[in-house]
């Protein structure tokens, strides 16, 4: 099972400066994949990696997602997605902005991080 101490939130790069607790997973919308905020539920283009403090798992995420009231098709396909993500967390370091790699369609249960800046104040609006 994957873990990770580190996840990313919600980040604007026109408010560089604000926090957020808003914890970003990966979701399927119109056949695209995109960022979900379990907070807000909104949909976020960037995220920004930062220390959470504790593990988390793939399960953790899942009951937080289920919790939000997102209506959930298949059970094993969103581990399998929330797994893939936390593995691909792991490549990235405190502060680091990311959004999802644009891959066409949302193929399988598989998410592809890609860094667009080392810190936030890096990223160009």
């Amino acid at each position: 099972m994957s873990t990770t101490k580190k996840m990313l939130v919600a980040f604007d790069p026109t408010k560089p400066d604000v926090q957020t607790t808003d914890f970003l997973i990966p979701w399927s919308r119109d056949g695209q994949r995109v960022f979900l905020g379990l907070k807000s539920g909104k949909e976020a283009a960037l995220g920004m990696m930062v220390f959470i403090g504790r593990s988390v798992t793939e399960n953790d995420l899942f009951a937080k997602l289920v919790d939000s009231g997102a209506v959930i098709p298949h059970v094993d396909e969103t581990l399998a997605l929330l797994r893939s993500y936390l593995e691909g967390l792991q490549s990235l370091k405190i502060g680091n902005v990311a959004r999802i790699r644009s891959t066409g369609q949302v193929n399988g249960p598989h998410v592809e991080l890609e860094l667009v800046a080392n810190t936030p104040s890096a990223v160009n609006t």
